[in-house]
This record gives C-alpha cells, sequence and structure tokens, in this order.
C-alpha cells in the first residue's frame, strides 16, 4: 500500500462571485459556497482515492465572513485521514487572504454499481502540524461511526420529520442530467444549494407572517449534523422538506429532510440535516428575529434538542 503526505493531496480551486451567486447586499449565497466547498473537496478525495468518490457527510461548516460580488475566492481541499473505503477532506475557502469558511467533508470510494470499494493509500504524517491534523481527523471519524452506526434503518426512514411543525415548507424536483456529476449520480453540491435555498425562503416566510414585512434578508451561518444515507440518481424525484425548530435573537435553526423516489415508486432517505440562519439589515448587521414560542409537543421537544445541539441546555 501506498502513502502520500497531506500536502500532495492539496487541490486549490478559484471563482469569481457572479450576480447570480449574490443576494440584494452583493453577498453570496449560502448554497453557493456549499456547492464550491464539496465539489473541490471531491477532486482532492479523487486525487486520493483514484476512483469515484460520493459524499457521506459534511460537519462543522462555519461561514466566518461574508464574501462580496466581484470576489475571488480560493477553495482548498486537503486529505487528512484515509480509511478502508473512506476519506476525510479539509476544505477552508478565502477572499483576499482571509479564511471566509471551513468544513470537514467525508466522501466514500465507490464502483460502477455505488458499492464502497477499498482505498489503496494512506496517509503519513512528516511534521507534528500534519500528525495533529490526522490525530483529529481520527476522533471525528469516531464520533461520526457513532451517529451513523444504524445508517442502513436511517436509509429507509422516510417519515417526514417537519410533520406537526406550524412552519414548514416542502420542494419537489426532477433530477435531470443538469444536477449530475456524469449524467447518472446527483451532484452533492447542487443539492446543498437547493436544501440552502428552502431553508432560507421557510425564514423569510416566518419572518413576513409574524412582523407583516417583505423587506427581509438572512444569511447562512452554519450546517450541522449532515450526513448522506443514499445516493440520487437521474430521473429521480426528491423531495425537500423544511421545518422551523428554534429561534433565537438573531438566528433560526431549520431542519432540512430529503427524500428521494426512484421511477418504481421506491422512497430512501437521502440527507437530514439543521442550516442555521441570522437575519440581518440592509448593511448586513444582524438584526432581531421575531420571538418564537413552540406551542406542539413536537414543537418543544425539537426546540430542546436545538438548545442542546447549541450547548445552551445539558
Amino acid at each position: 500500500m501506498s502513502s502520500l503526505r497531506i500536502y500532495d493531496t492539496v487541490v486549490e480551486t478559484y471563482s469569481f462571485v457572479h450576480y447570480e451567486q449574490s443576494n440584494f447586499m452583493n453577498r453570496m449565497h449560502g448554497g453557493d459556497m456549499l456547492f464550491l466547498l464539496v465539489e473541490t473537496g471531491m477532486l482532492s478525495a479523487i486525487k486520493v482515492a483514484k476512483g469515484t468518490t460520493l459524499l457521506a457527510s459534511i460537519e462543522d461548516v462555519i461561514f466566518k465572513k461574508p464574501v462580496k460580488l466581484g470576489d475571488i475566492i480560493k477553495v482548498r481541499g486537503e486529505v487528512v485521514y484515509v480509511g478502508n473505503t473512506s476519506l476525510e477532506v479539509e476544505v477552508r475557502a478565502f477572499t483576499h487572504n482571509t479564511e471566509v469558511v471551513s468544513a470537514y467533508a467525508t466522501y466514500v470510494k465507490v464502483d460502477d454499481l455505488l458499492r464502497p470499494t477499498p482505498i489503496s493509500v494512506k496517509i503519513t504524517a512528516t511534521n507534528e502540524e500534519e500528525n495533529k491534523k490526522i490525530e483529529e481527523a481520527k476522533k471525528r471519524r469516531e464520533l461520526r461511526l457513532q451517529r451513523i452506526s444504524n445508517r442502513q434503518r436511517m436509509r429507509f426512514q422516510i417519515e417526514d420529520p417537519t410533520e406537526g411543525l406550524r412552519y414548514r415548507l416542502a420542494n419537489t424536483i426532477h433530477v435531470s442530467p443538469s444536477l449530475t456529476y456524469d449524467g447518472k449520480i446527483m451532484s452533492a453540491g447542487r443539492l446543498l444549494k437547493l436544501m440552502d435555498d428552502i431553508g432560507g425562503i421557510l425564514c423569510l416566510n416566518y419572518i413576513s407572517q409574524n412582523e407583516n414585512t417583505n423587506s427581509a434578508e438572512v444569511v447562512t451561518v452554519a450546517v450541522k449534523g449532515l450526513t448522506f444515507y443514499s445516493p440520487i440518481r437521474i430521473n429521480d424525484i426528491i423531495t425537500i422538506r423544511a421545518g422551523l425548530v428554534y429561534v433565537g435573537n438573531t438566528s433560526a435553526d431549520i431542519i432540512i429532510n430529503v427524500i428521494r423516489e426512484d421511477l418504481n415508486g421506491v422512497k430512501e432517505h437521502v440527507a437530514t440535516a439543521y442550516f442555521t440562519y441570522v437575519r440581518v439589515n440592509k448593511e448586513g448587521k444582524p438584526i432581531k428575529m421575531p420571538v418564537y414560542n413552540p406551542q406542539s409537543d413536537r414543537e418543544k421537544r425539537l426546540y430542546e434538542e436545538a438548545l442542546i445541539r447549541r450547548g445552551l441546555r445539558k
């Protein structure tokens, strides 16, 4: 088995922020940034795996600074750990030499039938900094394995987690060739953008329904707990469901769930995650959200879970 240094796995991509990627404040949409992160991460994973890789999870997505229209974005991906069939890639985005977003994305090498297949390369540390990255990646992997120990059961858990919530939305989309990598499998980056869009729409709906305003704006600041259970294929019908579970002083958490249905009517759970948005004014400064009071037992339970997830409850 061959070995590589972390430095050998680095991939860097560059992009302009165009009009269609920006909001009324000329800031880049969070979904478009997520697309760049996972696509660059995939290139780094393919470089090491030497085969097709699919996104399995993305963790600790933190949006640190806004990216503006016309900015040049550099996204850097490097593999920090290789398991039997999976790889973890650290992805970071920069503008003006300042880090603006960071995340850890895990990819799985698959064969033509989308079955996990072994990777014949390992990552070795050549200095203390690289050794620290590898050890931290191992710890994240252990936590991730605990979280997905029931992966096969979750794949067929198609119940709607937004059922019983007052503020919810659903969007149905046909997976056409333009949404795929190769005419076969849907691009994870494009799916993340669609998820981010519906989460943002739900936040805006909540604000407008409770303040009677059409001038609200929100920005994406974090994504948590995103694990993929089933790949999406061309001609599948996907349903993206979003529900409001928490509102703080200036932010809101949205649970977003994705289900795929094939041409035979078979349904599978694709992914579920929590997207966090912050309400901002025209200058991009955080402003107060309308007060949210959970009413039903389900709303109260999801609200308490959000407090724990945010570290506000034990």
